[in-house]
């Protein structure tokens, strides 16, 4: 096993933010966050993180340092086409690439471009917020699910990534079945996300038996029909009961990304979570009328952060 002695991460927002601490604490200079332009300016200030202050070794996307060891890729997914160009100087023979977007295509996707022998599938699990340079998630719970689509024995890459996590102290669990890990992942993004960021409220509205939490329901069992036909997966009554004990354990205040991006008057990723879910059912001829709900309002809600409602 090839010991990890370098790594890049591309996107240093909320989830790039979980992995910068430990990485830079035992990779030192080689730890590198690729920016460019006014993102690199504010980067060169430093980042907080959990109320500590970090500086960054910062590499262009240009420039020629070598290929790393390990890329991580945590952009938004609309920034995910030029985020893997950007990184093709980090790219060599024996790199592994880490993409960590939510939803369901990144790997994918990353594959494409660089092949899937580069990619490890990722999920992340972590309540996490970024504004202004200053970054929090909670140490205890976060983590880092990760793997190859099965992982009954582990490949060279995923031990070598895995000791990587235990020297950086990086919370990680790796999954039999990545590919239904990120199905439920999913699940969860679809049907806590989504109805937090079109009814503009934090966790604390989903209650057992709260109005909230009926749509919240519904919108799961619309992702476990797709799931079932779209990937043989099966999510169960116990996956989605899982779920639901997660759900409610959460800070009531925390705010979900989506949320979180329509209160910056950012673009969301509506179209990733509910513009899949829709494209999907109708493939599939499910009906997602929740889904679509999602999509349209929180539509609505981008453009009136745009200012291109008439009237308002």
């Amino acid at each position: 096993m090839k010991q990890i002695k370098s790594a890049t991460l591309i996107g240093l927002g909320a989830m790039g933010a979980f992995f910068t601490p430990g990485l830079q604490k035992v990779l030192g200079d080689d730890f590198r966050v690729m920016a460019d332009g006014q993102r690199k300016k504010r980067l060169e200030r430093g980042v907080t993180i959990n109320g500590e202050d970090y500086r960054l070794s910062i590499v262009e996307p240009g420039e020629h340092t070598g290929p790393a060891d390990l890329v991580i890729i945590a952009v938004k997914d609309y920034a995910l086409e030029e985020a893997l160009r950007q990184v093709a100087n980090q790219v060599g023979p024996d790199t592994i690439l880490l993409p960590v977007l939510n939803g369901l295509s990144c790997a994918r996707q990353t594959g494409a471009v660089y092949g899937m022998d580069k990619v490890l599938y990722a999920s992340m699990w972590v309540a996490s917020s970024m504004e202004n340079g200053v970054a929090h998630f909670d140490t205890q719970r976060g983590l880092i699910r990760f793997g190859e689509a099965r992982n009954d024995v582990w490949s060279d890459r995923m031990k070598a990534l895995a000791d990587l996590f235990d020297r950086a102290g990086i919370r990680y669990s790796v999954e039999p079945d990545m590919l239904r890990c990120l199905w439920v992942k999913f699940m969860g993004n679809v049907s806590e996300n989504l109805p937090c960021a079109l009814l503009g409220v934090p966790y604390g509205t989903y209650r057992p038996g709260s109005e909230a939490d009926a749509i919240r329901k519904a919108l799961m069992a619309e992702v476990a029909a797709v799931a079932k036909a779209e990937a043989g997966v099966e999510i169960t009554e116990a996956d989605r009961a899982a779920r639901d004990q997660v759900t409610y354990g959460q800070n009531p205040a925390n705010r979900p990304s989506t949320l979180q991006d329509l209160e910056r008057g950012k673009k969301t990723e509506v179209d990733l979570f509910a513009g899949a879910m829709v494209e999907l059912g109708k493939k599939h001829g499910i009906p997602t009328p929740y889904s679509e709900l999602m999509l349209h309002g929180i539509r609505v809600r981008e453009e009136k952060n745009a200012g291109t409602i008439p009237g308002l």
